[in-house]
């Protein structure tokens, strides 16, 4: 059932906007959630902050995360380095640090760049 629900969360994005184009909150997510899969807003939350969670979870040991049709989300490691500072006009050595980075997959791509467009490729 799980498997279910969360592979119909990708047809979520093709959410609009009721506040003139402002992004969608997380109450907002929960209520459509909700709304799509016929359970409660309690459930849909839950339902919710289990996946991000258990995303940050694996995130956090190194492994990455692949939703098909939306993309994968993963891990890049950037080695100690020097840098400048322009407050304070001096240079500093920044430390390896890891950070979450998130690739999209083809179909979200190709959904979100279609952009119609004349012959000339200006966008209309």
């Amino acid at each position: 059932m799980i498997r279910y629900q969360a592979f119909h969360l990708v047809s979520l994005f093709t959410y609009q906007p009721l506040r003139g184009g402002a992004p969608m909150n997380q109450s907002e997510l929960i209520e459509k959630v909700a709304e799509e899969l016929g359970m409660s807003k309690t459930q849909s939350q839950r339902l919710l902050k289990a996946t991000f969670r258990e995303i940050r979870n694996l995130l956090r040991e190194g492994h990455s995360v692949t939703i098909p049709h939306l993309g994968t989300f993963d891990t890049a490691t950037y080695d100690a380095h020097r840098g400048y500072l322009p407050v304070s006009d001096n240079f500093a050595i920044f430390p390896k640090r890891r950070v979450p980075v998130f690739r999209t997959g083809t179909l979200l791509r190709e959904e979100v760049y279609d952009i119609d467009s004349d012959e000339a490729g200006e966008t209309t």
